[in-house]
């Protein structure tokens, strides 16, 4: 079974100039991104993932940062690195990485479903048989192929994100759609 770091839950957390440009109501919170805790090692196969096969823009190669603890588990010498991947549709997932580190709790993921407690990240496609031939040629991890929904009403697909997450991925079929 897979390792993987500290906490499987998708968190929010604050980054400089990524949150400026979404307003809130008076007493509200409002939804920015997705942020995933990972290891620095899990960035090359996620920007196989996030950039080519699901087709997201890369912010680019993240600077190491340091000084800062946190109460998700790093202290201050703890070197970090953060860095976004934005869809066409405008929804972002950003990877928060931390140097392996042995200190660092790590949690064993399923490798089938999702974790109790766990999140599903879950995206729209067009041409969603498209984005399914470019996972199977990447090696992306496949736990639902191409096919109909339980619904019936989509096509959907289940991957898993190098980092663990589930990922579900679905295109409504358009005649049904319109019902």
């Amino acid at each position: 079974m897979r390792r993987f770091i500290a906490v499987f839950a998708v968190l929010l957390l604050p980054a400089p100039a990524a949150a400026d440009g979404y307003e809130t109501e008076p007493g509200y919170a409002s939804f920015a991104r997705t942020t995933i805790l990972a290891r620095y090692a899990d960035l090359e196969p996620s920007i196989t993932f996030w950039r080519d096969v699901m087709g997201f823009t890369y912010a680019g190669d993240p600077r190491p940062t340091t000084g800062s603890s946190s109460p998700i588990g790093w202290d201050e010498e703890a070197v970090r690195y953060f860095t976004a991947f934005s869809s066409k549709g405008g929804s972002t997932v950003a990877l928060l990485m931390i140097e392996d580190d042995p200190d660092f709790p790590a949690v064993t993921l399923p490798e089938s479903g999702a974790a109790i407690g766990g999140s599903v990240l879950v995206h729209t496609a067009k041409n969603l048989e498209d984005l399914y031939n470019r996972a199977v040629a990447n090696d992306v991890t496949i736990l639902k192929p191409y096919g109909p929904s339980v619904t019936g009403r989509s096509m959907q697909i289940y991957l898993r994100a190098p980092t663990g997450q589930l990922v579900e991925i679905y295109e409504m079929i358009p005649q049904l759609a319109e019902d």
